[in-house]
């Protein structure tokens, strides 16, 4: 009211002209200093709150604007497991937190799974193994229940005496105060990070707000390297599908045409007769109608005792293609391994299995 007393019309209604609203501060500024004797101290207590807030508000981009180039790094790692494994240290790296856990929910209970104390690396291994070998079972009323349930990230002070602090915990941590956030992967609560700034120091407000930024974004991180992973998978099954789809056209095409009539023909027996010559018997009879030409041809060669790379080499195909014929051998021949696939295919042509 007493700026728009000493302004009178030239305070701007919609606030959208900064260049405007500095030159009017400026001419405030100029009034409230001829106003009187307790005006410049004013304009300087002002001055300085703003210069406070201003930096704190610099303090608190800086911090945010560290972790969020930390995540940028830790996309960088392909493998789930080896992203959560870094995280700990990548945290600590661009922060105040010292000491950071880094636990994952099974079965009900906080499984440690990594850990980084910036002083201390042997300690951070013996707390990862402590708390893997007894898990804090998540019970009512410890404050990481609450956390799965509420998915906010909070300070816990005068952790000695708080009751909601698990006592294992507290005897293998000794905090005095620490921050504690939920890893939420999609819909679940997959963790929990714990940090604190090491033994005797307090956390803030903002050392909460640094982990919640992290572990938002580390929860979005992995799920993005899940599902990559995923993806490789099925790409590598579509390869080895197309691998075998190519090899299976190409005997198709390759295989000559005959003409049949509409009767049916006689049934083969399971056992052929024997050449009259007294050698062994045709394999391509005794499987005819069975196997393909491509899968006779593995077969024959796994009897022989070779290995799916040295089959893939000698039939000019790929491993994949390999693998996907002897598990269709497998499947029609009704037998459980390869060795019963050999077994089943020397018995057939009236061979002793070795």
């Amino acid at each position: 009211a007493r700026a728009e007393a000493l302004l009178g019309d030239r305070v701007p209604s919609d606030g959208s002209a900064a260049d405007a609203l500095r030159g009017l501060i400026d001419a405030l500024t100029a009034s409230v200093a001829a106003d009187g004797e307790d005006a410049p101290s004013a304009v300087c207590e002002q001055q300085a709150a703003l210069a406070r807030l201003r930096q704190r508000y610099d303090t608190r981009f800086d911090a945010l604007a560290a972790v969020r180039h930390a995540i940028d790094e830790l996309r960088a790692i392909t493998a789930p497991a080896a992203m959560l494994g870094q995280a700990p240290a990548a945290l600590c790296a661009a922060s105040k937190l010292r000491r950071v856990v880094l636990s994952l929910t099974e079965e009900g209970r906080l499984v440690a799974e990594a850990a980084h104390f910036a002083d201390d690396r042997p300690g951070a291994a013996r707390v990862v193994e402590q708390l893997r070998a007894e898990p804090i079972a998540l019970e009512h009323p410890l404050i990481e229940t609450e956390l799965l349930r509420r998915r906010r990230a909070t300070i816990v002070d005068d952790a000695q005496v708080h009751p909601r602090v698990d006592p294992t915990l507290m005897k293998l941590m000794g905090w005095t105060s620490y921050a504690a956030a939920p890893l939420v992967v999609g819909p679940r609560v997959v963790g929990v990070l714990h940090a604190d700034r090491g033994p005797g120091e307090r956390v803030d407000v903002l050392d909460r707000d640094v982990l919640w930024e992290f572990t938002s974004l580390l929860g979005q991180a992995y799920e993005s390297a899940s599902l990559r992973r995923a993806l490789r998978h099925e790409r590598e099954q579509l390869r080895e599908f197309l691998d075998w789809l190519g090899a299976r056209s190409g005997e198709l095409t390759d295989a000559p045409l005959r003409l049949a009539t509409m009767q049916r023909p006689p049934r083969r027996s399971a056992s052929p007769p024997v050449t009259s010559a007294g050698g062994p018997r045709d394999d391509r009879v005794v499987f005819e109608g069975l196997l393909t030409r491509r899968e006779l041809d593995v077969l024959r060669l796994l009897a022989d005792g070779n290995s799916n790379k040295a089959i893939a080499e000698a039939l000019v195909i790929s491993d994949g293609t390999v693998k996907f014929h002897v598990n269709s051998i497998l499947r029609k021949l009704r037998v459980a391994n390869r060795a019963e696939a050999v077994s089943r295919y020397l018995r057939l042509l009236g061979m002793r299995a070795p």
